[in-house]
Parts: structure tokens; sequence; C-alpha cells
């Protein structure tokens, strides 16, 4: 008898891993996905009118995902400045809320050489599309991103680790209020004008704390430290329309080591500078004017 029911577990087993696979089969081969595509695309622009969105292909994925492959996010009317390029895009959806009747997603992305992973969780109303979002960044290679070089009109190089959270208007990101803790390693960053006799500065690390609230980035902690110079840098960057006029209002300190004089052995205005300036090892400035245009002061 036990043998007989023990018969028919198996059998039905059978039919239901037969129908799971089946079923599996065909929506992976018959699956939409042009039209899957073309619908993104056009829900994309139809939120947010200045950028273009553009996937190469979407498909089913193992356990309960969509795998979206060569992503690319771009200005409307400056199609040639890519925001973003991912080379593939793992999302899943939380069937919980979506069983409330909630757009709740997990995300994992690789591009630029690391990888993003996070939540997402979306929702629309009389004055438009929100976005509550949280990221973390693992070995990002931000030289490989050259909007972020265009944006703030310097390079940057490094590997870039860290968490951001993000809630607002889908449309215009700086109306809405997020926070970010970054960590730049092993790289190079060019500074906004030469300080003395450098036009770019190596890093061992850079760590970053600051929050967006009603267009103004306020950057509560910059501290770089490097082989021959430590520096701080706090206050406020207001954004504007055109980033590169966005107002800044930032102080900060610097502190040279021996390796810095080395480096500008036998120029005697450097060294009278500094010799003038330093205060307790330090030499401190402020930096105003805009992003586009940085005016800096030594204090």
């Amino acid at each position: 008898m036990r043998a007989l029911i023990s018969s028919k577990h198996t059998k039905y087993l059978g039919y239901v891993l037969f129908a799971v696979i089946l079923t599996a089969g065909l929506l992976y081969y018959r699956f939409p996905s042009d039209a899957l595509r073309d619908y993104v695309q056009t829900s994309a622009e139809n939120t947010n009118a200045r950028v273009v969105l553009s996937v190469e292909r979407i498909q089913p994925w193992p356990p309960v995902c969509l795998k979206f492959t060569g992503i690319e996010l771009a200005l409307k009317d400056k199609p040639d400045r890519t925001i973003l390029k991912a080379d593939r895009v793992l999302l899943k959806p939380r069937l919980r809320s979506l069983l409330r009747g909630k757009s709740e997603y997990s995300f994992h992305c690789l591009a630029y050489g690391g990888d993003l992973r996070g939540c997402a969780h979306f929702k629309k109303d009389s004055t438009g599309a929100f976005i509550d979002t949280e990221i973390e960044l693992r070995d990002v290679h931000i030289g490989d991103y050259a909007y972020l070089s265009e944006l703030i009109g310097r390079r940057v190089e490094g590997n870039l680790h860290g968490t951001i959270s993000y809630t607002g208007p889908f449309k215009v990101l700086t109306d809405g209020s997020a926070e970010a803790n970054l960590r730049l390693s092993g790289g190079r960053v060019e500074l906004f004008q030469p300080l003395f006799t450098l036009g770019s500065l190596d890093f061992n690390e850079i760590e970053a704390e600051m929050f967006l609230d009603k267009q103004k980035i306020n950057v509560t902690r910059l501290e770089l430290k490097g082989e021959v110079l430590h520096g701080t840098l706090s206050g406020t960057i207001t954004l504007k329309e055109k980033f590169a006029r966005s107002s800044l209002d930032l102080r900060g300190t610097i502190e040279p080591f021996a390796a810095f004089f080395k480096g500008t052995a036998g120029i005697h205005d450097t060294v009278a500078f500094f010799k003038q300036r330093l205060k307790r090892g330090t030499l401190s400035f402020v930096i105003h004017g805009t992003l586009g245009e940085p005016k800096i002061k030594f204090t």
C-alpha cells in the first residue's frame, strides 16, 4: 500500500516538474522581448522627456527575474552624451509588494567594471512619478564613467565603493532628498586649479559623506589621504539647472607631507608661501564661485 502511494506521489511530482519545465521553456522561447523593450523605453521617455533609454534585449531569468542587456541612458537633446551605460541588469519584483498593488523591485547591475545592488520602490500620482531607492556600489571604476568628468569638468579615477539612498521625483532628481557615504580608493583627481606645481593629485583614499536637500548638496565630510598631503573639505554646493553654474561655498584644509616639498624642491616661492601660511602644520582655504569657474583663496 505504501509503495502504491509513494508511486502516485512520484508520478504527480513528475507531472508537476514537467509542467514547470514546459512552462519555463515556452516563456523563455515565446517571451515578448521586443514588445516589452519598446514599452520600457517609451515609459522611461514619458516619465522624463529629457532622457532617452535604449535596451538591446529583455529576457526572463531564473528564478523570477528579468534580464536587461545593453542599457544606455542618454540626454534627448544630446544623444552622444551617455548618462549611464550598463552591461547587464537583473530586475526582480518583490512578490509580496505586487500582491499589495505596489511596484517594489530589487536589482543587480553590472556597470563600469563593478556592480550596483539595491532596491527601488516606484509610485505615481497626479503630480508625476516618484522613486525611493537604496544602492550599494562595489568596485566601480569611476574613471570609466565619462559623464562624471563632463559634469564636473575634471577627470577623476579610482575604485568607488559605498551606499546611496534617494527619495523624490524621477523627472527632476535634484528636487528630491538623498544621502551618500562613499569611498574612492587608489586613484587620481584633477584639481580645480593647479596647486603650486600640481595639476592633479594621486590619493590612497577619499572618503565622503554628503546629502542632498532642496537642490543643495551639503558636504558634511570629505577627507583625502595621499602620499604627499592630507586634505579635508566641507560646505555646500547649490545646484543649478546647468550643473557648471552650481555655486560653491566650501572650506577645507591641507596638510602637506615631506614628499610634497620634495616635489617642489627648488621652487622658492612655494616654500616661502608655506612658511608664511602654515599653522600647526595645516593650510586653510575657501572655495567660492561656480563648479565651472571655482575661485580658491588661502586663508
